[in-house]
């Protein structure tokens, strides 16, 4: 969908009916598509921007003012579809974990999201990282929190690869941000620098997959783990012990991952780098000597695929360690 002209001329259509509030410029708006998933539901977009910005000076039609309200409700209802289907299938939605996002995660961050400084969830692994995200979006009130909460799905959805869903929900929050005093992601000129840096990302995730590189879950625990110890950034508190936890609860697959949560919250307090060496050393022999079998015709170890992975996750956190 062509949003970025979308944007051109949202701004042209405000700026005639300022200059000459004729209402024919409006009628348009009651023959507007309502196939959200058209490229002919593009149309709305002007007619919605114009409702934003000019619905409290009182000059636009009933008729108008109540079309708008209903089309931006069901875009509201659309995206949060949307996004359940997107969850739904990598097994993100469950009472377990969301009863652990109420727990232990919303009550740190309700009303405190901002561009800076980034937390500790800007860096999970992609697919869980949307479903935080949009599990806080639904459970916040503050307006502003709510734009960068918006603005943090759209990346992620782009870097997941839905890039016209991560756009069109950029242009939404784009209209939603029109009420909310002295942000950014009012001014059409980022929204413009959103849309480009989105098909960045996604472009970045086709070009890998490409080239046979497809981003493994170990690529993204890797990541994660590498921004967690990191020495320059490293903090021992709620907010880091909660995403250990978190992946260690959401990737049950990888037992391992419990294991390992004691010696990494022991790390972020005490950044004592010899003991944690040492204990995930200990750790890894342990679970080789559990689940290495070793016939004896053959000298390499036989490890099935998930063993494969949790060896590589000590291997990794030893080396970034050592």
């Amino acid at each position: 969908m062509k949003f970025k002209k979308s944007i051109y001329k949202a701004e042209k259509l405000l700026d005639s009916y300022q200059h000459d509030p004729d209402i024919t410029l409006l009628n348009p708006f009651k023959k507007a598509s309502n196939d959200i998933g058209s490229k002919g539901y593009l149309l709305n977009i002007k007619y919605l921007y114009v409702y934003q910005m000019l619905k409290a000076s009182e000059t636009l039609p009933d008729w108008y003012v109540s079309l708008a309200k209903s089309k931006l409700n069901r875009l509201e209802s659309y995206f949060n579809s949307s996004f359940q289907n997107v969850l739904q299938d990598a097994r993100l939605e469950t009472d377990t974990l969301n009863k652990f996002l109420t727990q232990r995660i919303a009550w740190i961050y309700q009303g405190k999201f901002r561009v800076y400084p980034k937390t500790p969830l800007d860096y999970l692994p992609l697919e869980l990282r949307l479903k935080v995200y949009v599990f806080l979006y639904h459970n916040e009130e503050d307006a502003k929190a709510r734009c960068h909460l918006r603005n943090r799905i759209s990346v992620t959805l782009a870097k997941l690869g839905h890039l016209e869903l991560a756009n069109f929900y950029s242009v939404y929050n784009w209209l939603m941000a029109q009420d909310v005093i002295n942000t950014h992601f009012a001014e059409s000129s980022h929204l413009r620098h959103s849309l480009h840096s989105q098909k960045y990302a996604s472009q970045s995730t086709k070009r890998l997959a490409k080239d046979g590189q497809d981003v493994t879950i170990m690529t993204e625990l890797s990541y994660y783990y590498t921004q967690l110890l990191n020495p320059k950034t490293m903090k021992y508190d709620r907010a880091n012990v909660a995403t250990i936890d978190l992946v260690a609860l959401y990737y049950d697959q990888y037992p391992q991952l419990e294991q390992l949560s004691l010696p990494l919250k022991n790390y972020l307090r005490t950044k004592d780098k010899k003991e944690f060496y040492e204990k995930v050393a200990q750790k890894r022999m342990k679970f080789i000597r559990d689940v290495v079998h070793v016939p004896y015709t053959l000298k390499e170890p036989k490890l099935s695929p998930v063993n494969q992975d949790q060896l590589a996750i000590y291997n990794y956190l030893l080396r970034i360690t050592e």
